[in-house]
Protein backbone atom coordinates (compact mmCIF):
# COMPACT_ATOMS: atom_id res chain seq x y z
CA UNK A 1 0.00 0.00 0.00
CA UNK A 2 2.71 2.49 0.69
CA UNK A 3 4.22 1.42 -2.65
CA UNK A 4 0.72 2.41 -4.32
CA UNK A 5 0.61 5.71 -2.50
CA UNK A 6 3.85 7.15 -3.54
CA UNK A 7 2.79 6.38 -7.31
CA UNK A 8 -0.07 9.09 -6.44
CA UNK A 9 1.23 12.13 -4.54
CA UNK A 10 -1.35 14.25 -5.88
CA UNK A 11 -4.03 12.54 -4.90
CA UNK A 12 -6.33 12.78 -1.14
CA UNK A 13 -5.62 9.89 0.79
CA UNK A 14 -8.33 9.20 3.26
CA UNK A 15 -10.13 6.08 4.28
CA UNK A 16 -13.63 3.82 3.88
CA UNK A 17 -16.27 4.93 6.41
CA UNK A 18 -19.67 3.08 5.73
CA UNK A 19 -22.52 4.58 6.35
CA UNK A 20 -22.49 8.41 5.95
CA UNK A 21 -21.14 9.99 9.78
CA UNK A 22 -22.45 13.45 10.02
CA UNK A 23 -20.53 15.59 12.56
CA UNK A 24 -22.35 18.81 14.24
CA UNK A 25 -19.20 21.22 15.28
CA UNK A 26 -20.59 24.20 17.20
CA UNK A 27 -17.57 26.76 17.53
CA UNK A 28 -19.29 27.82 21.27
CA UNK A 29 -18.14 31.52 21.47
CA UNK A 30 -18.45 35.29 22.85
CA UNK A 31 -20.83 37.30 21.47
CA UNK A 32 -18.69 40.20 19.91
CA UNK A 33 -18.74 39.58 16.26
CA UNK A 34 -16.46 41.50 14.84
CA UNK A 35 -14.77 42.59 17.90
CA UNK A 36 -10.95 41.92 18.64
CA UNK A 37 -10.75 43.24 22.62
CA UNK A 38 -8.94 41.34 24.34
CA UNK A 39 -11.15 41.30 27.48
CA UNK A 40 -14.73 42.15 27.72
CA UNK A 41 -16.53 39.69 26.04
CA UNK A 42 -20.09 38.89 26.89
CA UNK A 43 -21.13 35.04 26.83
CA UNK A 44 -24.97 35.72 26.80
CA UNK A 45 -25.11 33.10 24.05
CA UNK A 46 -23.95 30.39 26.13
CA UNK A 47 -27.24 30.10 28.47
CA UNK A 48 -29.02 29.57 25.29
CA UNK A 49 -27.47 26.68 24.39
CA UNK A 50 -29.68 24.11 26.16
CA UNK A 51 -32.53 24.90 24.28
CA UNK A 52 -31.57 23.00 21.22
CA UNK A 53 -31.59 20.18 23.26
CA UNK A 54 -34.77 19.05 22.53
CA UNK A 55 -33.61 18.90 18.91
CA UNK A 56 -30.94 17.20 19.57
CA UNK A 57 -31.98 14.47 21.78
CA UNK A 58 -35.12 14.00 18.98
CA UNK A 59 -32.38 12.77 16.94
CA UNK A 60 -29.98 11.40 18.85
CA UNK A 61 -27.14 14.05 18.22
CA UNK A 62 -24.19 14.70 20.55
CA UNK A 63 -22.75 17.76 19.27
CA UNK A 64 -19.41 18.60 19.30
CA UNK A 65 -18.81 22.18 21.36
CA UNK A 66 -15.41 23.52 20.36
CA UNK A 67 -15.22 25.69 23.42
CA UNK A 68 -12.73 29.14 23.13
CA UNK A 69 -11.60 30.93 26.12
CA UNK A 70 -14.39 33.53 27.45
CA UNK A 71 -16.76 30.83 28.07
CA UNK A 72 -14.59 28.73 29.90
CA UNK A 73 -14.17 32.05 32.27
CA UNK A 74 -17.25 32.94 32.88
CA UNK A 75 -18.39 30.87 36.08
CA UNK A 76 -21.93 31.13 34.33
CA UNK A 77 -21.16 29.96 31.35
CA UNK A 78 -18.71 27.42 32.23
CA UNK A 79 -21.33 25.78 34.48
CA UNK A 80 -23.71 25.53 31.57
CA UNK A 81 -21.45 24.34 29.15
CA UNK A 82 -20.09 21.66 32.39
CA UNK A 83 -23.87 20.46 33.22
CA UNK A 84 -24.16 19.45 28.96
CA UNK A 85 -20.96 17.53 29.23
CA UNK A 86 -21.77 15.68 32.28
CA UNK A 87 -25.15 14.43 31.18
CA UNK A 88 -23.13 12.73 27.99
CA UNK A 89 -25.46 15.13 26.24
CA UNK A 90 -22.37 16.45 24.41
CA UNK A 91 -18.82 16.39 23.34
CA UNK A 92 -16.10 18.88 23.77
CA UNK A 93 -13.49 20.00 22.49
CA UNK A 94 -11.10 23.30 21.90
CA UNK A 95 -11.19 26.37 20.33
CA UNK A 96 -9.20 29.42 19.97
CA UNK A 97 -9.23 32.81 19.07
CA UNK A 98 -5.74 34.29 19.53
CA UNK A 99 -7.36 38.06 20.55
CA UNK A 100 -8.78 37.22 23.56
CA UNK A 101 -6.75 33.78 24.86
CA UNK A 102 -3.77 35.37 26.90
CA UNK A 103 -0.91 35.95 27.01
CA UNK A 104 -0.75 38.74 25.24
CA UNK A 105 2.23 39.98 24.19
CA UNK A 106 1.19 41.87 20.98
CA UNK A 107 -1.36 44.61 20.29
CA UNK A 108 -3.95 42.75 18.13
CA UNK A 109 -4.16 43.57 14.46
CA UNK A 110 -5.83 42.14 11.83
CA UNK A 111 -3.65 39.65 10.95
CA UNK A 112 -2.73 38.65 14.71
CA UNK A 113 -6.50 37.35 14.86
CA UNK A 114 -5.17 34.42 12.47
CA UNK A 115 -3.20 32.08 14.43
CA UNK A 116 -1.00 30.62 11.41
CA UNK A 117 0.56 34.26 11.18
CA UNK A 118 1.86 33.84 15.24
CA UNK A 119 4.84 32.33 16.07
CA UNK A 120 5.43 28.36 17.30
CA UNK A 121 5.73 29.39 20.93
CA UNK A 122 3.28 32.49 21.13
CA UNK A 123 0.75 29.79 19.82
CA UNK A 124 1.81 27.43 22.71
CA UNK A 125 1.72 29.62 25.52
CA UNK A 126 -2.03 30.55 24.40
CA UNK A 127 -2.56 26.65 23.77
CA UNK A 128 -1.29 25.83 27.08
CA UNK A 129 -3.58 28.45 28.65
CA UNK A 130 -6.60 27.22 26.92
CA UNK A 131 -6.01 23.70 27.79
CA UNK A 132 -5.45 24.14 31.25
CA UNK A 133 -8.38 25.99 31.32
CA UNK A 134 -10.15 23.92 29.75
CA UNK A 135 -9.13 20.57 31.77
CA UNK A 136 -10.06 22.59 34.65
CA UNK A 137 -13.64 22.90 33.63
CA UNK A 138 -14.23 20.11 32.60
CA UNK A 139 -12.33 17.70 34.46
CA UNK A 140 -10.39 16.01 31.20
CA UNK A 141 -8.07 16.73 28.42
CA UNK A 142 -9.53 18.06 25.05
CA UNK A 143 -8.38 15.64 22.08
CA UNK A 144 -9.80 17.79 18.67
CA UNK A 145 -9.53 21.75 18.21
CA UNK A 146 -10.58 24.16 15.54
CA UNK A 147 -8.80 27.35 15.16
CA UNK A 148 -10.45 30.72 15.18
CA UNK A 149 -11.31 32.06 11.66
CA UNK A 150 -10.07 28.76 10.37
CA UNK A 151 -6.79 30.24 10.58
CA UNK A 152 -4.03 27.14 10.49
CA UNK A 153 -1.07 26.11 9.52
CA UNK A 154 2.52 24.48 10.89
CA UNK A 155 2.46 27.06 13.57
CA UNK A 156 -0.54 26.01 14.94
CA UNK A 157 -0.05 22.07 13.97
CA UNK A 158 3.27 21.37 16.48
CA UNK A 159 1.75 23.56 19.39
CA UNK A 160 -1.44 21.15 19.06
CA UNK A 161 0.46 18.01 18.67
CA UNK A 162 2.89 18.79 21.67
CA UNK A 163 0.15 19.44 24.16
CA UNK A 164 -1.14 16.02 23.12
CA UNK A 165 -4.27 16.84 20.99
CA UNK A 166 -5.46 14.26 18.02
CA UNK A 167 -7.92 15.98 15.91
CA UNK A 168 -7.88 19.66 13.93
CA UNK A 169 -10.93 20.97 11.74
CA UNK A 170 -10.07 24.32 11.19
CA UNK A 171 -9.24 23.54 7.07
CA UNK A 172 -12.44 24.65 5.03
CA UNK A 173 -11.58 23.66 1.73
CA UNK A 174 -11.97 25.95 -1.70
CA UNK A 175 -11.49 28.69 0.22
CA UNK A 176 -8.50 30.97 0.06
CA UNK A 177 -8.17 33.44 3.19
CA UNK A 178 -5.06 35.08 3.04
CA UNK A 179 -6.54 38.55 2.16
CA UNK A 180 -7.52 38.94 5.65
CA UNK A 181 -4.07 37.05 6.80
CA UNK A 182 -5.58 33.42 6.53
CA UNK A 183 -4.38 30.61 5.29
CA UNK A 184 -5.15 29.44 2.01
CA UNK A 185 -7.23 26.58 1.45
CA UNK A 186 -8.29 26.53 -2.30
CA UNK A 187 -6.43 23.34 -2.92
CA UNK A 188 -6.91 21.55 0.36
CA UNK A 189 -8.08 18.13 1.09
CA UNK A 190 -12.08 18.01 1.15
CA UNK A 191 -11.87 13.93 2.69
CA UNK A 192 -10.71 13.57 6.32
CA UNK A 193 -7.07 12.63 6.34
CA UNK A 194 -3.73 12.14 9.07
CA UNK A 195 -0.64 14.79 8.53
CA UNK A 196 2.36 15.45 9.97
CA UNK A 197 2.34 18.63 12.08
CA UNK A 198 5.02 20.52 9.53
CA UNK A 199 2.70 20.00 6.45
CA UNK A 200 -0.83 20.34 7.54
CA UNK A 201 -2.27 20.74 4.32
CA UNK A 202 -0.96 17.27 2.78
CA UNK A 203 -2.11 13.85 3.68
CA UNK A 204 0.25 11.15 4.75
CA UNK A 205 -0.71 8.26 6.01
CA UNK A 206 0.73 7.59 9.32
CA UNK A 207 0.56 11.08 9.81
CA UNK A 208 0.45 12.15 13.91
CA UNK A 209 -2.69 13.99 13.96
CA UNK A 210 -6.20 13.89 12.04
CA UNK A 211 -7.61 16.37 10.04
CA UNK A 212 -11.70 16.39 9.08
CA UNK A 213 -12.33 19.13 6.86
CA UNK A 214 -15.47 20.98 7.55
CA UNK A 215 -18.51 20.79 4.91
CA UNK A 216 -18.02 23.18 1.68
CA UNK A 217 -18.82 22.24 -2.00
CA UNK A 218 -20.18 22.68 -4.55
CA UNK A 219 -24.32 21.65 -5.26
CA UNK A 220 -23.29 20.02 -8.18
CA UNK A 221 -21.23 18.17 -10.77
CA UNK A 222 -17.00 17.38 -9.95
CA UNK A 223 -15.91 19.48 -6.89
CA UNK A 224 -12.30 20.26 -8.47
CA UNK A 225 -13.26 20.97 -11.81
CA UNK A 226 -16.29 23.12 -10.01
CA UNK A 227 -13.57 25.32 -7.79
CA UNK A 228 -11.26 25.60 -11.18
CA UNK A 229 -13.60 26.97 -13.10
CA UNK A 230 -14.53 29.38 -10.47
CA UNK A 231 -11.74 30.53 -9.72
CA UNK A 232 -10.63 31.69 -13.42
CA UNK A 233 -13.86 33.41 -13.58
CA UNK A 234 -13.43 35.40 -10.07
CA UNK A 235 -9.33 36.31 -11.31
CA UNK A 236 -11.10 36.92 -15.13
CA UNK A 237 -11.64 40.15 -16.00
CA UNK A 238 -15.35 38.95 -16.05
CA UNK A 239 -15.24 39.58 -12.50
CA UNK A 240 -16.28 42.87 -12.90
CA UNK A 241 -19.77 42.29 -14.68
CA UNK A 242 -20.57 40.22 -11.48
CA UNK A 243 -20.74 36.73 -13.53
CA UNK A 244 -19.94 34.20 -10.49
CA UNK A 245 -22.83 35.75 -8.71
CA UNK A 246 -24.98 35.45 -11.97
CA UNK A 247 -24.07 31.68 -12.32
CA UNK A 248 -23.76 31.16 -8.65
CA UNK A 249 -27.79 31.96 -8.18
CA UNK A 250 -29.00 30.02 -10.90
CA UNK A 251 -26.90 26.99 -9.15
CA UNK A 252 -24.12 26.68 -11.78
CA UNK A 253 -20.78 26.59 -9.46
CA UNK A 254 -22.43 27.55 -6.93
CA UNK A 255 -20.38 26.88 -3.19
CA UNK A 256 -21.92 26.51 0.00
CA UNK A 257 -20.81 25.92 3.77
CA UNK A 258 -22.95 22.90 5.59
CA UNK A 259 -24.49 25.60 7.81
CA UNK A 260 -27.83 26.84 8.31
CA UNK A 261 -26.32 30.67 9.13
CA UNK A 262 -25.24 31.10 5.21
CA UNK A 263 -27.30 27.90 3.23
CA UNK A 264 -31.07 27.38 3.59
CA UNK A 265 -32.17 23.97 4.11
CA UNK A 266 -32.58 22.74 1.10
CA UNK A 267 -28.94 24.16 -0.50
CA UNK A 268 -27.92 22.04 2.80
CA UNK A 269 -29.49 19.06 1.65
CA UNK A 270 -28.50 19.52 -1.76
CA UNK A 271 -25.07 19.78 -0.73
CA UNK A 272 -25.07 16.35 1.22
CA UNK A 273 -26.60 14.74 -1.58
CA UNK A 274 -23.64 15.98 -4.26
CA UNK A 275 -21.40 15.39 -1.72
CA UNK A 276 -21.99 11.54 -0.55
CA UNK A 277 -22.96 11.22 -4.27
CA UNK A 278 -18.93 11.57 -5.10
CA UNK A 279 -17.91 9.18 -2.22
CA UNK A 280 -17.77 11.56 0.80
CA UNK A 281 -18.97 9.79 3.90
CA UNK A 282 -18.22 12.50 6.72
CA UNK A 283 -20.47 15.74 6.76
CA UNK A 284 -19.51 18.53 9.08
CA UNK A 285 -22.88 20.53 9.90
CA UNK A 286 -21.33 23.73 11.55
CA UNK A 287 -22.48 27.11 13.48
CA UNK A 288 -21.12 29.55 15.54
CA UNK A 289 -23.14 29.31 19.32
CA UNK A 290 -23.61 33.25 19.43
CA UNK A 291 -26.12 32.60 16.43
CA UNK A 292 -28.63 31.48 19.08
CA UNK A 293 -28.19 35.31 20.27
CA UNK A 294 -30.59 37.44 17.93
CA UNK A 295 -28.28 40.76 16.75
CA UNK A 296 -24.80 38.99 17.95
CA UNK A 297 -24.49 37.70 14.46
CA UNK A 298 -25.30 39.22 10.62
CA UNK A 299 -26.91 36.01 10.22
CA UNK A 300 -29.40 35.65 13.24
CA UNK A 301 -30.80 39.52 13.73
CA UNK A 302 -34.05 38.64 15.25
CA UNK A 303 -36.83 36.06 17.00
CA UNK A 304 -37.61 35.28 13.79
CA UNK A 305 -34.46 34.85 12.28
CA UNK A 306 -33.93 32.18 15.21
CA UNK A 307 -36.66 30.57 14.37
CA UNK A 308 -35.96 29.80 10.70
CA UNK A 309 -32.09 28.96 11.85
CA UNK A 310 -33.26 26.72 13.98
CA UNK A 311 -35.87 25.24 11.57
CA UNK A 312 -33.23 24.76 8.73
CA UNK A 313 -31.57 23.20 11.77
CA UNK A 314 -34.40 20.39 12.26
CA UNK A 315 -35.23 20.22 8.55
CA UNK A 316 -31.45 18.83 7.51
CA UNK A 317 -31.49 16.46 10.35
CA UNK A 318 -34.74 14.85 9.22
CA UNK A 319 -32.86 14.50 6.03
CA UNK A 320 -29.81 12.82 7.31
CA UNK A 321 -32.77 10.65 9.17
CA UNK A 322 -34.68 9.82 6.74
CA UNK A 323 -31.09 8.73 4.53
CA UNK A 324 -30.21 6.96 7.88
CA UNK A 325 -27.29 8.08 8.48
CA UNK A 326 -24.97 7.70 11.38
CA UNK A 327 -24.67 10.96 13.71
CA UNK A 328 -21.01 11.17 15.63
CA UNK A 329 -18.79 13.43 17.58
CA UNK A 330 -15.43 14.60 16.03
CA UNK A 331 -13.78 12.28 18.24
CA UNK A 332 -15.68 9.11 17.25
CA UNK A 333 -15.02 10.18 13.40
CA UNK A 334 -11.03 10.69 14.37
CA UNK A 335 -10.98 7.09 15.89
CA UNK A 336 -12.93 5.48 12.37
CA UNK A 337 -10.76 7.22 10.23
CA UNK A 338 -7.34 6.04 12.32
CA UNK A 339 -8.46 2.20 11.57
CA UNK A 340 -9.39 3.18 7.69
CA UNK A 341 -8.49 1.80 4.87
CA UNK A 342 -7.81 4.32 1.67
CA UNK A 343 -9.55 3.48 -1.97
CA UNK A 344 -9.86 5.81 -4.85
CA UNK A 345 -12.95 8.32 -5.46
CA UNK A 346 -14.53 10.05 -8.73
CA UNK A 347 -12.66 12.85 -8.51
CA UNK A 348 -9.51 11.44 -8.58
CA UNK A 349 -9.19 11.65 -4.80
CA UNK A 350 -9.01 9.13 -2.18
CA UNK A 351 -12.71 7.82 -1.19
CA UNK A 352 -14.10 8.97 2.50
Amino acid sequence: MQNAQKTLPRREKSVVINPVRVMVTIDTEEDDWGSYRPGGASVDNILMLPELQRLWTAFGVKPTYLVNYPPMASPEAASVLRALAEDGQCETAAHCHPWNTPPFETAVHQPASMMNQLRDDVNRDKLAVLTRLFEETFRFRPRSFRAGRWGFGPSVARPLHQLGYYTDLSVSPFLDWRRIGGPDYSRAPQLPYCFDPDHPLTPEGGGALVEIPTSVGFLRGPQRASARVRSFLERSPLARFKVVGLVDSMGALARRWLSPETSSHGEMISLAKTLTLRGRRVLDLTFHSSSLLPGATPFVRSEADKRAFVARIEKFLEFCAREKFVFSTANEVSETIRRGTPLLDDDGGFRA
